[in-house]
């Protein structure tokens, strides 16, 4: 989705950045489960290796509820953000549920995004067609809105794992393409299409701040249509 070459479908599947690196760091394991202090030290290996490996952007398709995780999962972002690599988190899919981002995507300094549904998705979240302008959960912090930008998040094509196990809760609605990629909806899906879009923007301005970056994609994302309250992701006006 970010930077896939389309190579084993002879170009059909290419990501939105197709030139890029990407440095795969494993947290979870072959079911999806894992611990978020392997996120945690995942991050302080890329942040020990951003120089070694080029390592611009990280990718945050995970999320969690769990308060009492939200310092080490924030002072591992804040640390990369810091240090100039752009840092781009799902929101969750639990709209429907409680209305509430989860961590680390809830993290007000990185770029959080949210999946847009070209309203076909609206049956499953009732009148909430999107994921849209969440607020903090967390009553410590200044209330602030999230996600930050909205991109597409239905039906996604991505590359699959040989051994994936369709038969897991909650992959129910999971479709294999052509034996090689995987078809799946959510914000984690939305979430490397935003990266892919920062890497072509480091692409063209390879001096670019994270911080330069979100302001970016939020002021150049389509606003046209004031009821989703946030943007949705615009990649030809990103990098006019």
């Amino acid at each position: 989705m970010a930077c896939g070459n389309g190579y084993l479908s002879y170009g059909k599947y290419s990501g939105i950045a197709p030139e890029s690196n990407i440095i795969s760091i494993k947290i979870l394991d072959k079911n999806g489960q894992g611990s978020p202090f392997s996120a945690v030290k995942g991050m302080e290996w890329i942040l020990k290796n951003r120089h070694k490996y080029n390592i611009r952007i990280v990718n945050l398709s995970i999320g969690t509820e769990d308060k009492s995780l939200f310092m080490p999962l924030m002072n591992a972002v804040n640390n990369l953000w810091k240090n100039g690599i752009t840092v781009i988190a799902a929101s969750g899919n639990n709209i429907d549920k409680n209305l509430k981002v989860t961590i680390p995507g809830i993290n007000p300094r990185i770029i959080t995004v949210g999946s847009y549904e070209d309203f076909c998705i609206k049956k499953k979240f009732g009148s909430h067609s999107f994921i849209y302008y969440e607020k903090s959960f967390l009553s410590s912090l200044k209330t602030f809105s999230k996600p930050d930008i909205l991109a597409p998040g239905e039906n996604i094509i991505s590359v699959m794992s040989p051994d994936f196990d369709f038969s897991q809760k909650g992959r129910e609605d999971f479709k294999s393409i052509d034996n090689n990629y995987i078809e799946m909806t959510g914000s984690s899906m939305a979430t490397p299409i935003v990266s892919g879009a920062a890497a072509l923007l480091i692409e063209k301005e390879p001096n670019i701040t994270p911080e330069q970056i979100k302001k970016r994609i939020i002021e150049t994302s389509y606003k046209g249509n004031l009821t989703f309250k946030k943007g949705i992701l615009d990649i030809e006006k990103l990098l006019s």
